[in-house]
């Protein structure tokens, strides 16, 4: 079973195109804007997309980045495990987080928090990680965990079970050149952004592209246009209309903004499998 669907949604920009960052996105997020750009390095992918939206301070930004490089950066294997609660064997020697090496606290760093602005706080219940690289670009030498086999670390409250192998491998380090761009400092203002970026008109429609429109619009914000199994020949011909047209940035695939008969919406087309 198949079917595709046409919806439209009245045309409020603030709340449709406006990201809720989450927390470490945030912080990455008014870094940008108070440092007029942040030139980033973490051994994840880029924490925010480009081309995406966000409010601080009464104003409206776009948030984009350039990767300007990437490089292999030397990597052990390693094991940790924690649960709420956990404490070390009797005859165990605990360490403390603030007494290891540098390498082996960037290390665990990575195990328990992950790449930069990837997420955010400390486990609360459990965490496993099993057989991940992690990072240790200034080599090992000065490490007390690869190879030490099983270690209990303490850090923050907790005592973590942690195992570095000396597997030797890499892990991939990206620089992201990040740049925030001021577009509106109202509502109003970011509305009128959004009109001159994004809104299209849609005129000269073929008579089954205007009626599976017409359709949309009819259901409203809480209904949509549907054709199951098979896509009408309406819906080809309006899908096929608005692949040239520029799609809203992501995560809006397949969303567009429209002028329609003196109206604005949201426009989205999409389709459903089960």
């Amino acid at each position: 079973m198949r079917g595709y669907t046409v919806s439209v949604s009245p045309f409020t920009p603030t709340e449709q195109l406006v990201t809720s960052l989450r927390p470490a996105q945030r912080r990455l997020f008014e870094r940008i804007v108070t440092e007029d750009g942040v030139v980033l390095q973490t051994y994840g992918q880029r924490p925010i997309r480009t081309e995406r939206y966000s409010s601080h301070d009464g104003g409206y930004y776009r948030i984009d980045f350039e990767q300007t490089g990437a490089e292999e950066v030397p990597a052990r294997r390693a094991d940790l495990s924690w649960e709420n609660g956990q404490e070390a064997p009797e005859k165990a020697t605990v360490v403390a987080y603030s007494a290891l090496p540098e390498v082996d606290q960037v290390a665990l760093e990575f195990l328990i928090h992950g790449p930069n602005y990837s997420r955010e706080g400390l486990p609360t219940q459990g965490m496993t990680a099993t057989d991940v690289p992690v990072p240790y670009p200034q080599g090992t030498a000065d490490s007390a965990l690869v190879g030490a086999g099983t270690v209990w670390v303490e850090w923050d409250d907790r005592v973590y079970e942690v195992t570095i192998s000396t597997e030797e491998g890499t892990i991939t380090r990206r620089t992201f050149d990040y740049t925030a761009t001021r577009v509106a400092d109202s509502k109003e203002g970011f509305r009128e952004y959004v009109v001159d970026r994004y809104l299209q008109t849609l005129e000269n429609l073929s008579s089954e592209a205007q009626s599976v429109l017409d359709a949309a619009v009819e259901a409203g914000e809480d209904g949509t246009y549907e054709d199951c199994n098979e896509p009408s020949t309406g819906y080809e011909r309006l899908k096929q209309r608005m692949e040239n047209v520029p799609e809203l940035p992501a995560p809006h695939t397949d969303h567009w903004y429209i002028s329609y008969e003196g109206e604005r919406y949201l426009l989205e087309i999409g389709g459903w499998v089960v």
